[in-house]
């Protein structure tokens, strides 16, 4: 990475070989979050700073290409778009605040906004455009078919695999109004192969999937894994067959934020997924129904947090959503025996 001192971060030069090589030191602290313009100024990086993580991951919306002098816009005919999006995200308040984690403990996936428009999947025109330029921004692996990287972090017994998923790229068209769920995919056949190889590999303690849309929650009219149930029953039943243990999910989306558990699934042990949005962006919404949620939907600016306590036998997992100025809004802790598939 190329810095210069001073407030701003002004870029840096990533390569692919740093996502591929694993971390030899144990993550004891992540955080995330998503759903961020770069030209608004907020506290809750002061309060990222002082948490202090050793890993920062972006779940996507992490700029809004269809967000153009303060108006929504349909599509951004704008040939310089994304050039321009991601310039805004260098020159944030953001990426200022997380410089000392820059480029190595940083990972990033993307939603619809910065892929470019409003709910779009495969069908989107410029496409191509917006993974290039992802690519070059972020410095992941280059796949050919999307943005979706994995990496190994802390020794042996200690290990964190975190696998950032693309749910744009080769996603399916959504359901229309009144049809009811797509029978669709949202990952496309290469990143499939690519996913059970990541869950195949041995040595993982925990595995951290970032998705960009909620994986439990399924009662809300937004996007949702659930607006394709066939996938995300494949994911669920790929899990469970290949035996992986440790797999929960972080999101983002929404607007909210909130802690959810699918106690039942058929991936053999509970599935949590810890929702955090927005570091700037709010929804009107402040209740809504979700029968899996763990405490309470979080309105206004959140992050979230992951800690591991790997001092005893069975390490402790404490998951957080944070308020803007730090304080917890929503917590929930529970052994990493709990994410073991039964015993058959």
């Amino acid at each position: 990475m190329r810095r210069v001192l001073g407030a701003l971060i002004v870029g840096w030069v990533l390569t692919s070989s740093s996502w591929a090589e694993s971390v030899s030191e144990a993550l004891e602290k992540i955080a995330f979050g998503s759903c961020y313009k770069p030209e608004k100024e907020t506290e809750i990086w002061k309060a990222v700073k002082k948490f202090g993580p050793q890993l920062w991951l972006w779940l996507g919306d992490n700029f809004y290409n269809d967000w153009v002098e303060g108006k929504y816009v349909l599509f951004n005919n704008d040939p310089d778009a994304f050039s321009k999006g991601y310039e805004k995200l260098k020159k944030s308040q953001g990426m200022e605040s997380l410089q000392a984690l820059m480029p190595d403990r940083v990972m990033a996936t993307w939603d619809d906004h910065d892929y470019g428009k409003n709910d779009a999947g495969k069908e989107y025109s410029r496409k191509e455009e917006a993974h290039q330029a992802f690519v070059k921004f972020w410095g992941i692996p280059n796949q050919k078919d999307g943005i979706y990287s994995s990496k190994d972090w802390g020794p042996a017994g200690k290990c964190v695999r975190v696998i950032m998923l693309d749910l744009r790229s080769q996603r399916d068209p959504l359901p229309k109004k009144g049809q009811g769920p797509s029978d669709g995919d949202m990952l496309g056949e290469e990143q499939w192969i690519w996913l059970k190889g990541e869950l195949s590999k041995p040595g993982a303690d925990l595995v951290l999937v970032g998705s960009s849309i909620q994986f439990v929650a399924e009662k809300h009219r937004f996007e949702k894994w659930a607006n394709f149930p066939k996938c995300k029953s494949r994911l669920l039943k790929l899990i469970g067959e290949l035996g992986v243990k440790g797999v929960l999910f972080v999101s983002g989306d929404r607007h909210n934020g909130e802690i959810s558990c699918q106690k039942g699934s058929e991936a053999g042990y509970p599935i949590y997924d810890f929702t955090s949005s927005g570091l700037t962006e709010v929804s009107s919404i402040t209740e809504e129904q979700n029968p899996d949620r763990v405490g309470r939907l979080v309105n206004g600016q959140n992050f979230g947090t992951i800690q591991i306590d790997w001092s005893s036998a069975d390490p402790l997992i404490t998951g957080e959503l944070h308020r803007v100025d730090g304080t917890v809004a929503e917590t929930v802790s529970f052994p990493l025996s709990q994410l073991a598939p039964r015993k058959q």
